[in-house]
């Protein structure tokens, strides 16, 4: 990756891909489809940035779907684990979400929404790696869930605001958060409207 990523999420990222190369690759096909687009990338224009030939690249993946869908599965599974963490350290609500939130979509979300070929890269859910996508984003809700229900448990939310199913109240904070980045706009429009949601949902979440 070209920019800095957030630390934690960067060493979530590099953990969950022991393999230096691999991790190279990855790396080398995200900068890569933020410049060309999907669709536009070739196995060689990664093999070029991962400074390898196109046949080792092959011995590491068997094709450019094949990444994408390494790519999105790294992301959930690192999200999932700083959000977690952050929740865990956080203090009153509205705090541990905005925290959250920024540990979530910071960096590496925002290196995609400046890239030309952000619409096509947040399309996903309708190509190679749907079902990648979709465990992903089940496991992230799972994070905010355990938080919700672990919360509401000891007092420190309310049990009313979390409601009798932790796992709804989650998905309906997460369909949130992405819907801010999805509505574009300057870097500081989308960072101010993940903090107005933590201000929302925090507050409402308060015992």
């Amino acid at each position: 990756m070209t920019a800095a990523a957030p630390s934690r999420l960067r060493a979530h990222l590099d953990a969950l891909e022991p393999d230096p190369k691999a991790r190279v690759v990855l790396w080398a096909a995200f900068d890569t489809f933020l410049q060309f687009g999907v669709r536009r990338t070739s196995m060689q224009d990664i093999a070029d940035r991962a400074g390898m030939s196109r046949a080792a690249l092959y011995l590491i993946y068997r094709n450019k779907d094949d990444i994408f869908r390494a790519l999105m599965a790294r992301y959930f599974a690192a999200a999932a684990g700083v959000v977690t963490e952050v929740l865990a350290s956080a203090g009153d609500p509205e705090t541990a979400l905005a925290a959250a939130f920024e540990a979530q979509m910071a960096d590496i979300a925002e290196a995609v929404m400046a890239s030309p070929h952000a619409e096509e890269m947040m399309s996903a859910k309708q190509g190679a790696a749907q079902d990648v996508v979709a465990a992903g984003e089940s496991a992230l809700a799972g994070a905010y869930a355990a938080w919700l229900r672990d919360g509401a448990a000891a007092g420190r939310l309310s049990k009313q605001a979390v409601g009798p199913q932790p796992d709804t109240t989650a998905a309906l904070i997460l369909m949130a958060v992405f819907a801010v980045e999805k509505s574009g706009g300057e870097p500081a429009v989308r960072a101010a409207g993940r903090r107005h949601l933590a201000r929302l949902f925090g507050r409402a979440l308060r015992p």
